[in-house]
């Protein structure tokens, strides 16, 4: 009697502690996409980010971005679980992810944070590693320089928190003006062009 008794109190105690062990296996939750902090437990305690120099680094294939043109980044490092990836602006107080991911590889997902495919995450534990590819996509508008920013597990319980990659910056054009024209902008020139020649019949 006794040892059932046992059973009984460890089985419903045993499960409860699986979620907390496993974490976001399935990809970082909503509530990280602005601190980019996952929230990871362990058995009820929260564990905090490594304070240490961490170990990868986030690479990417160009220093400077044009509308439309993919740039390629990956983690340089050791094996990882985990992630989660965005594009902001530098220093700059604004959290809200520039540009957009696309063609995720195995074992990542897109996510939404506040527009579609603004981000992306891992989509189960399976290992990730440099073979790992991922595509960002600069946005329509220029955005000023930017930063591709990763948080990055190694296991559930060791994670590092917004590592930086090197500086992106707008291409520039012959006048040294950042290339690029808002909607509105090329309508006015449309507008005068459309006068120009309109005057000259």
């Amino acid at each position: 009697m006794e040892r059932w008794t046992a059973c009984q109190i460890f089985i419903p105690l045993f499960m409860i502690s699986i979620p907390c062990v496993l974490g976001y296996g399935s990809g970082a939750p909503s509530s990280a996409f602005e601190t980019m902090t996952p929230g990871h437990s362990n058995v009820g305690t929260d564990l905090a980010p490594q304070s240490s120099e961490s170990p990868y680094t986030i690479d990417v294939n160009a220093t400077t971005y044009e509308q439309g043109k993919p740039i390629e980044v990956t983690v340089k490092g050791a094996g990882y679980k985990g992630i989660l990836m965005q594009a902001r602006k530098k220093d700059s107080d604004d959290v809200t992810p520039v540009g957009t991911w696309t063609n995720p590889p195995n074992n990542t997902q897109l996510v939404e944070c506040e527009a579609p495919d603004d981000a992306l995450t891992h989509e189960n534990d399976a290992n990730k590693d440099e073979g790992s590819v991922y595509t960002w996509i600069p946005p329509d508008d220029i955005a000023g320089i930017v930063e591709i920013i990763a948080t990055v597990a190694e296991t559930h319980d060791i994670y590092w928190v917004k590592i930086p990659s090197s500086e992106i910056s707008p291409v520039e054009d012959g006048s040294g003006a950042e290339m690029g024209a808002s909607p509105s902008m090329l309508l006015m020139v449309a507008v005068f062009i459309g006068y120009l020649i309109s005057n000259r019949k």
